[in-house]
């Protein structure tokens, strides 16, 4: 029998992409209830930017795919609109910053 590494390696990078995901959004929670929820809070209707677990405004932004994901980590780590430079915390990294993405990216725990 022949075994197929490629698709062996396509295969568990499917599997683990989603768990990786998964943690950088949970990591991503802490900086998004210390910086982000002041524009981001679903409560807050006074501030444009897009809610914390509206998935269909977040992918009309970013898209599904890492392209659109890097686009909108460079918007939040640059200062877009009205949005400072890293939400106005110079000292948060670009992974923070992606992380607290991705966690506000999610749909709401409905648990």
């Amino acid at each position: 029998m022949r075994t197929n590494i490629p698709m062996l390696a396509v295969a568990l990078l499917a599997h683990w992409l989603p768990a990786a995901q998964a943690q950088d959004a949970v990591k991503g929670r802490a900086v998004y209830q210390a910086v982000c929820i002041a524009c981001h809070a679903p409560e807050n209707v006074m501030v444009s930017a897009p809610k914390a677990g509206d998935v269909k405004e977040w992918a009309r932004r970013a898209g599904t795919d890492a392209a659109g994901l890097r686009q909108l980590t460079d918007h939040a780590v640059e200062g877009f609109g009205a949005m400072p430079p890293k939400g106005g915390r110079a000292d948060l990294t670009r992974a923070q910053i992606q992380d607290a993405i991705e966690f506000m990216r999610q749909a709401p725990n409905k648990g």
